[in-house]
């Protein structure tokens, strides 16, 4: 069989389905023709005369089955067909559902039906003339109506039928009255500001394209523009289908409000491009325009700011190809005058004559396209979301079902509050008088089992709540787009440089951090959690959010593949680190520049370096450069000290950290310590990353010194309580699911990370590339590599004689002749510490006077006895 006949054909559920829809539909249609070509000449069960030939379409058993119908139900009769249609559409489209039939919905909606067919049937026979010789509420309405006129009258039974059949149409549907009339009300203000603005239509006068003269080019333009950019209209609908966070939802008329404010602002900013463009547009008709209004409207033309500016979209070749305007290319670019490229050029030569050699200005100046304005989010694929399909009769299905497996383990609770999110749903407990939390915890396996779930977190604590928190995942989990969450209102105000997003919390809504806060962060995962993928979501995001004279970066990534598509870009200080004997050199000189800082800060009085920047700019502003006051005479080649400039920030970003401290060894824990330690306040902040979060990589050094960490799936509690002090996260889902632990708290929050593919990142990396090179500084690799070692001020070179312990030689005159080489012999012979002792037999295995370890413990001395 081929490959196209074995994709059209169904599975036995799905034509069992679709057998059932079309069977449903042709009993309804065959019912409503019966109804419809009922003659009272035809035999029925209510009658036997017969008179020949049978009127009705459908026959003999047409004509039984829409008597009887009549009969009994009269003109309701016709609600029949409609109802037996639609569920047969809803069983078809609802196929999932099949096997985890809510008998209590299903009962619901059987009293609704039979309510509002019943009341209907009532009502008809009371307010209704006869259909044929049958009551218009055939007998059930007769019945009903005659038991309840007695006791109402007529108004009180027909209120009160009213009432039953608006009660059968929520049981039987789930839809909110409430809905109805807010739709009501939408419907009504619509026609009515239609009608108010008809008149000013009608009585202006018709524009056509020989009237409209200029504007008429610029409304096809635009509507050319909207035909191949439809990307926001779908993103503003498919917003509105996803399920939003719990219980309380907007109504609809807020929500009508809400838009008819957003297309007034839309209006209103269509008139303001209306008025940019009036004057601009009259530069390019030179043949009628006189000299001096062409020269005002170009000078006008040219003077666009830079930050009205914008990139070139995706439509405009497309433009071009069919029609040439000027304008088009004018507004678009986002260039600046050449007058303040040099000034930016001048500035960063500046720069770098601080954080970087100097001599090497030709960079600066290959820059293809301006630093500004940063990328444009259009760069990011267009979110392909997929509607949740979970509803609140589902969720409180969950509910009942949590409640009672709980009672199963003899644990009394209720659930108050169910928050669905974009990957799991938190529901929170109310625990009976008694009960611990720590109960439900050392259950969280056995709950994973009764639920049928892949795994279930118990939350013990949930911060301003007397409750305790139980999720478990979504059968349909939905994927957290990078442009979804960059694209909201917190990640736009934020005023940080260092602003990363993270992803969406349980409830869905963005998750947007300040590096600069933290300052540090500690990230830990197994192969696979999507602990690489959130390291290049913060990186993007960084690069969204700040340009190379705001943020630098210096990437380790022993791995050489997660980092180094980013190679190339102006925010780069060096090249992507792969060799872990320059990585290194690389925190070696972090930790200077940190000392080169602080003395700079010191000297102009500020305590960080926002207040540096600040102070920078103020004195500038005021025509009074501030000198570097650390310069000396006799060590620059320059006559004059140079000006100090803004500092940027500077990011190291370590992809596999426990690599680098297996082949450098201790002295790159001193240097992250103390990196950690005191470059808050310089500016500098580590990103630190590891898939094997043991004790021995991420040390009590580190933890103590980097207090924000995010713990993405582990393998096993012990990892969860190395990386975050508790467990918890090796219950999370992988696939970007993780644990945040903000600053200053011990209460981790639950993130769904974003993701971001790689042609995104290589698309937003290509961006940078085209606006200019790196100018990296070759003192941050060099050392090591070159027969040099780049030390600090009070470092000693590693493997020197410097080392040694003072009490090295005596130890080696005392292991030689007694000949044992044991750490506890040292420690007793010289009443030292057990750590000096050890370290002494080290060094004496480095010098090769005792062997290594065996498997006994013991050491062989290697070297001869000292002469006598």
């Amino acid at each position: 069989m081929s490959q196209g006949n074995s994709v059209r054909t169904l599975s036995g559920l799905q034509r069992l389905l679709e057998g059932g829809l079309i069977l449903c539909c042709m009993v309804a249609i065959y019912i409503l023709l019966a109804l419809g070509s009922f003659h009272p000449g035809d035999p029925g069960w209510s009658q036997s005369n017969y008179q020949g030939e049978i009127e009705n379409v459908t026959g003999a058993v047409g004509a039984w089955l829409a008597d009887v119908l009549f009969y009994f139900f009269g003109y309701t009769a016709y609600l029949i067909p409609i109802i037996i249609a639609g569920t047969g559409w809803l069983i078809f489209r609802r196929a999932h559902r099949l096997l985890e039939v809510d008998y209590f919905s299903v009962g619901l909606r059987l009293i609704g039906f039979l309510l509002m067919v019943l009341s209907l049937a009532a009502l008809a026979s009371m307010n209704a003339g006869d259909i044929y010789e049958f009551s218009a509420g055939g007998v059930a309405g007769d019945v009903i109506a005659q038991a309840m006129l007695p006791y109402f009258n007529q108004l009180g039974t027909t209120l009160l039928l009213l009432c039953f059949v608006g009660a059968g149409f929520t049981l039987l549907t789930g839809i909110s009255w409430l809905t109805i009339v807010e739709l009501t009300g939408l419907a009504t203000i619509w026609c009515f500001r239609k009608l108010k603005q008809l008149p000013a239509r009608l009585s202006g006068p018709k524009e056509t394209e020989d009237t409209r003269g200029f504007m008429s080019v610029v409304d096809k333009f635009r509507r050319e523009r909207d035909e191949v950019e439809p990307e926001e209209v779908l993103e503003e609908d498919d917003d509105e289908e996803v399920i939003e966070a719990p219980v309380k939802k907007p109504g609809l008329l807020s929500r009508f409000r809400k838009k008819d404010k957003q297309v007034q602002e839309s209006e209103a900013a269509i008139a303001d491009d209306k008025a940019d463009i009036e004057p601009k547009r009259q530069g390019r008709v030179e043949p009628v325009l006189s000299a001096g209004v062409a020269g005002s409207a170009t000078a006008k033309a040219a003077g666009i700011s830079p930050d009205n500016a914008e990139d070139t979209p995706p439509w405009q070749d497309e433009a071009e190809g069919s029609e040439t305007i000027d304008f088009d290319k004018r507004v678009s670019t986002g260039a600046i005058s050449h007058k303040e490229r040099q000034l930016k050029a001048q500035k960063a030569r500046v720069e770098n004559g601080i954080i970087i050699l100097p001599g090497e200005e030709g960079a600066a100046k290959e820059s293809k396209q301006p630093m500004d304005p940063l990328p444009s989010i259009s760069l990011l694929d267009v979110p392909n979301r997929k509607k949740n399909p979970i509803s609140e009769e589902e969720l409180d299905q969950v509910a009942r079902l949590v409640e009672s497996k709980l009672a199963d383990f003899n644990i009394t609770a209720q659930v108050v509050g169910v928050y669905p999110g974009p990957v799991i749903t938190r529901f929170e407990l109310d625990l009976a008088p008694g009960v611990k939390a720590s109960k439900i915890s050392n259950l969280s396996k056995d709950l994973a089992r009764s639920l049928l779930a892949e795994s279930v977190r118990v939350v013990e604590v949930i911060p301003g709540k007397a409750y305790v928190g139980l999720e478990l995942p979504n059968k349909f989990r939905e994927t957290v787009f990078m442009r979804d969450v960059l694209d909201c209102q917190a990640f736009k105000d934020s005023k940080s440089n260092l602003t990363m997003v993270l992803g969406q919390d349980i409830a869905g809504d963005p998750v947007v951090v300040d590096l600069a806060k933290m300052p540090h962060l500690l990230v830990a995962g197994t192969t696979g959690s999507g602990k690489s993928v959130g390291v290049n979501v913060m990186i993007t995001s960084l690069l969204y959010k700040s340009g190379p004279e705001d943020v630098r970066f210096i990437m380790i990534d022993p791995k050489m593949l997660e980092l180094s598509v980013y190679e190339g870009i102006p925010h780069l200080l060096c090249e992507v680190v792969t060799d872990m004997k320059e990585a290194a050199n690389a925190l070696r000189w972090c930790v200077g520049e940190m000392e080169r800082r602080y003395k700079l800060m010191s000297a102009l009085g500020v305590r960080n370096l926002k207040g540096f920047n600040a102070k920078i700019a103020e004195a500038k502003a005021a025509g009074e450069p501030i000198y570097d006051p650390m310069w000396k005479s006799n060590e620059s080649m320059e006559d004059t000290a140079p000006e100090l400039d803004k500092l940027p920030s500077i990011v190291v970003v370590v992809d596999e950290f426990a690599d680098m401290m297996m082949i450098v060894g201790k002295k790159v824990e001193e240097l992250i310590a103390r990196i950690a330690q005191k470059a808050r306040a310089a500016g500098i902040h580590l990103i630190l990353a590891t898939q094997r979060p043991s004790v021995d990589v991420i040390t009590g050094l580190i933890k103590a010194n980097i207090p924000t960490r995010i713990a993405f799936q582990v393998s096993s509690r012990i990892d969860s309580r190395t990386i975050l002090d508790q467990q918890g996260a090796e219950t999370l889902l992988g696939m970007g699911d993780m644990l945040y632990l903000p600053p200053g708290t011990g209460v981790p929050n639950r993130v769904h990370g974003a993701f971001v593919d790689d042609h995104e990142v290589h698309a937003v990396v290509a961006d940078w590339h085209a606006r200019g090179k790196p100018q990296y500084i070759d003192e941050i690799l060099q050392g090591a590599s070159d027969g040099e070692q780049v030390l600090l001020p009070g470092e000693a070179p590693e493997g020197g004689d410097d080392e040694l312990d003072a009490l090295y030689d005596e130890a080696v005159a005392f292991v030689t002749e007694t000949r044992r080489g044991s750490i506890s012999s040292v420690q007793r012979k010289f009443k030292i510490g057990y750590n000096r002792a050890a370290r002494i037999i080290e060094q004496m295995e480095l010098q090769g006077v005792v062997s290594a370890q065996g498997h006994n413990g013991n050491r062989e001395v290697l070297a001869p006895p000292p002469p006598r």
